[in-house]
């Protein structure tokens, strides 16, 4: 499933017109008649439901509604914000049909006390394409229905009075508890603040041809099995530990040794035949007394259980054994971190994971990324990226994913930006975002099992563009599976115990 911006959308409508031959108030219909649907759906008895409607495509979507919940004996009242000569040809042909069926349709004049006696309320102000501050009277109006209204809200295509493309509010936005959204997801669903205002989303098909998506689709995509569930089928009964990959995850430094620890488990319950962990040399005893299935190899220690920034004397011999690594899992912070973290990417052209202290080393010169010579996945939390890029959080929040392509684009990397619907930017310009949260995955470790989940899958060979999306997707099933009881009790451990489950559940 595609997630469209405002001219992706326009661009497939425009195209199913004119090339296919579909009239635009075919559109309109479909997409009001599965609003009205999921309506009925909802509520099996009829209602009494008022629906604001403004004079562009929005509204006309809103008195298609209007009739078909009006012909399932519903007491409906269409409220108009706008002006009948603004509609489009479309809109008022439908705004026609609601007059000769019948159906009140008044003039919006902000009565509180008609909103609050209605069952439900029908959004349909505005649609994709609008910017900048709302004008009156929409805004009071947006205003009076979120401080009013006591019941149900439907919001046609997008919550009216957030943005499309960056998930803004434009001074005031319609509190959905429901949004139905037409032919794709668009960006405002899952950016904030915006994302905060649609409620349950629900998308529908409105008869856009799957060729018409085809011939230039958009260029982003929410994460689904079937980006990458062909890289999940049985394994061979001839196959080895040898035959899945090996990877090396370097981190655990004195008092952080938990943190290496999980990733290697988690890339191992991923599926990958081996891990080695290396750490600094005085930390292989305790880490032997917490691990029992990676293998463990001690490089040079320097202050206090820290790396040294030194390599180890077998490191050339042992390196071309690993096919994938993963760099930050409690690696901290020591002398001579920066040319030790250059030559790592240099040398070494198996796909690596970034995260943690690497991402840290990494903030202080982005140019080390230019070294690079094989796929690479840097997998920041907006505080991280916020280093890397010289910016605030704040600033990271309010347009992420546009600083993650940003970012890939500019070092050809590949960004996994971390939060409630992750974002995941690819070098040439392709986003992938997972359209659910885990709550459960809101503590420390969590980073650590993804970090390892990501490291395994690429060290078994999966393509970065199938390996990445899989592995948000597992540790986002594994954090929900792992919750039992309570998602405030769900630790980092229990996650990894469940991706053997979130593996098997999606196969």
């Amino acid at each position: 499933m595609y997630l469209c911006t405002a001219q992706e959308m326009r661009d497939l409508d425009r195209r199913t017109i004119d090339r296919m031959g579909l009239p635009g108030m075919v559109l309109m219909e479909n997409a009001g008649r599965e609003a009205a649907r999921a309506l009925l759906e909802r509520f099996p008895e009829a209602k009494k439901v008022a629906i604001l409607a403004g004079s562009g495509n929005n509204g006309g979507d809103g008195f298609v509604i209007a009739r078909h919940l009006a012909a399932a004996g519903w007491d409906v009242t269409v409220c108009l914000v706008g002006q009948v000569e603004k509609m489009s040809p479309e809109t008022r042909t439908f705004y026609g049909v609601c007059r000769q069926m019948g159906i009140p349709v008044e003039g919006w004049n902000g009565s509180e006390e008609m909103i609050g006696k209605v069952d439900v309320v029908v959004d349909a102000l505005l649609g994709t394409g609008v910017r900048g501050e709302l004008r009156e009277p929409v805004r009071s109006s947006i205003r009076r229905v979120n401080r009013t209204c006591r019941g149900f809200v439907l919001a046609v295509d997008i919550p009216s009075g957030v943005d499309t493309d960056t998930g803004a509010v434009l001074g005031e936005a319609i509190r959905a508890d429901l949004t139905v959204t037409f032919a794709a997801a668009k960006w405002c669903h899952y950016l904030r603040p915006a994302a905060e205002y649609r409620g349950e989303l629900k998308v529908v098909d409105i008869g856009i041809p799957p060729a018409v998506v085809a011939q230039n689709p958009p260029r982003a995509r929410l994460n689904q099995p079937s980006l990458w569930e062909n890289h999940l089928s049985p394994r061979s009964p001839w196959s080895h530990k040898g035959t899945h990959g090996h990877l090396l995850v370097l981190g655990g430094s004195r008092g952080m040794l938990g943190a290496v620890a999980l990733s290697g488990m988690a890339s191992l319950r991923s599926g990958v035949g081996m891990t080695t962990l290396g750490v600094p040399r005085g930390q292989e005893g305790p880490l032997a007394a917490k691990v029992t299935e990676p293998l463990i190899w001690g490089w040079p220690d320097g202050r206090e259980g820290f790396f040294s920034g030194k390599f180890p004397t077998d490191w050339q011999e042992r390196a071309s054994r690993f096919s994938a690594l993963a760099i930050g899992p409690g690696l901290g912070r020591f002398t001579g971190e920066k040319p030790w973290l250059e030559q790592l990417l240099r040398e070494v052209s198996v796909p690596v994971v970034l995260d943690a202290d690497a991402l840290n080393i990494l903030s202080g010169d982005l140019s080390i990324l230019e070294q690079r010579q094989g796929p690479t996945v840097l997998t920041p939390h907006p505080g991280e990226m916020a280093r890397l890029l010289g910016i605030s959080v704040d600033e990271v929040e309010s347009s992420r994913h546009r600083v993650a392509v940003d970012l890939s684009g500019r070092f050809g990397v590949t960004t996994v930006l971390k939060g409630t619907f992750t974002v995941i930017a690819f070098p040439d310009g392709g986003q992938v975002i997972h359209p659910e949260s885990s709550p459960a995955l809101a503590k420390a470790g969590s980073g650590d099992v993804l970090t390892g989940i990501l490291g395994g899958l690429l060290a078994r060979g999966i393509p970065v563009k199938s390996a990445v999306p899989l592995g948000v997707y597992l540790h986002n099933s594994a954090g929900r599976l792992a919750v039992t009881d309570s998602a405030h009790s769900v630790l980092a451990s229990d996650v990894i115990r469940h991706l053997g489950s979130a593996i098997h559940q999606i196969r």
